[in-house]
């Protein structure tokens, strides 16, 4: 059977990271960049990233390359049928040498397993997940019915956008469905500290506000739907999140929700608005006010817990090599992690995340 473009069908298709040294093969890939310049000998060449959900793997075209002007219609974030042969590079590892290659889709590649999916970091719970077990939070602990429908409204509003955003371009939650994972976890730690602390100052009065905690933790990053342009790759700013940011943005969306719904406590909104705006912390990290509630501190804490561990936990997760450290982790002032011992564990199931 012969594809278009030349490339013919066949049961050699292999994950991008499967290549041996020498090997023609064909698979599924997504362009994730390119660069132009110029050899010492002022001749052009081409380095194009292609990468799958678990590895990004070089392919350089060179001026002989017939490819060289055929790349310049080669669109950053679309999915490839690949065919190649494997190059191992003693400085740069795996490299691809093209043999052909045509755009991925349709009835063929779904035949021989083409899945979008398997391209590009995502979370590891299946689609609609996260977002159900946010819904449940709202369900079982917002207790003022005016401060749930304004949550729901928002979320149900979103909820396209939601399951697709991450987090942020690079510090952490930095792939699709990374946003609404955040959102979840960020939640689930602070309604156990909201629980500890009320317990143990039960002599607070007025007392912690849980729905003010939990309604704040579901939206603090909201206004990141604004703020990003989702693409596969890495999202984008917009230029209102550029001028103006996801805080104020994610506080706007609030009042003008409540404005709609009609009805909610002055004094609640205020609270809810508060922690927004100061879950970064600091006004040097973005937050136009630091934290001045029990309620807006514990949402600081633990947004700031979940995005340091998220990025520590993937830089443990990738490292390689023999140094008993990371590299220098960017989103805890640079710091290395050990790596420790790595355990015997059992097989994780992906499609049955723990929780």
């Amino acid at each position: 059977m012969q594809l278009d473009h030349g490339i013919e069908a066949s049961t050699g298709l292999i994950r991008l990271g499967d290549f041996q040294d020498g090997q023609e093969a064909e698979c599924f890939a997504m362009l994730a960049s390119k660069e132009k310049g110029t050899t010492k000998k002022n001749e052009p060449f081409v380095k194009c990233y292609f990468r799958d959900r678990h590895l990004t793997v070089e392919a350089p075209l060179w001026a002989d390359s017939r490819f060289l002007k055929q790349s310049d219609g080669w669109t950053e974030g679309l999915a490839y049928r690949v065919k190649a042969r494997g190059r191992f590079n003693a400085r740069y590892g795996l490299q691809l040498e093209i043999i052909d290659i045509r755009p991925a889709g349709g009835p063929d590649d779904e035949a021989d397993g083409f899945d979008l999916g398997d391209l590009v970091e995502r979370s590891k719970y299946p689609q609609g997940d996260r977002l159900a077990k946010i819904f449940e939070f709202v369900d079982r602990y917002i207790e003022d019915k005016t401060i749930a429908e304004l949550v729901r409204r928002i979320l149900e509003a979103h909820a396209p956008q939601l399951e697709l955003m991450p987090a942020a371009t690079l510090m952490h939650h930095n792939f699709t469905g990374g946003l609404v994972e955040h959102l979840w976890s960020v939640t689930r730690v602070s309604i156990l500290l909201a629980d500890h602390y009320a317990r143990y100052y039960d002599e607070l009065n007025p007392p912690l506000n849980r729905d003010v905690i939990i309604a704040a933790a579901i939206l603090h990053d909201i206004g990141k739907l604004r703020e990003l342009a989702y693409h596969p790759i890495e999202a984008k700013y917009t230029t209102e999140g550029n001028l103006i940011g996801h805080i104020l943005m994610g506080r706007d969306l609030v009042r003008d929700t409540a404005r709609e719904i009609g009805g909610v406590p002055l004094e609640t909104l205020l609270l809810l608005e508060h922690a927004i705006l100061a879950h970064h912390g600091k006004t040097e990290f973005g937050s136009p006010k630091p934290p001045a509630t029990l309620e807006a501190m514990i949402l600081h804490y633990a947004d700031e817990l979940d995005a340091k561990f998220n990025a520590v936990a993937k830089a443990l997760r990738t490292a390689d090599g023999d140094d008993p450290f990371t590299g220098k982790i960017w989103a805890v002032e640079n710091r290395r992690f050990y790596r420790g011992t790595p355990l015997p564990l059992p097989d994780a199931d992906p499609d049955h995340p723990p929780f």
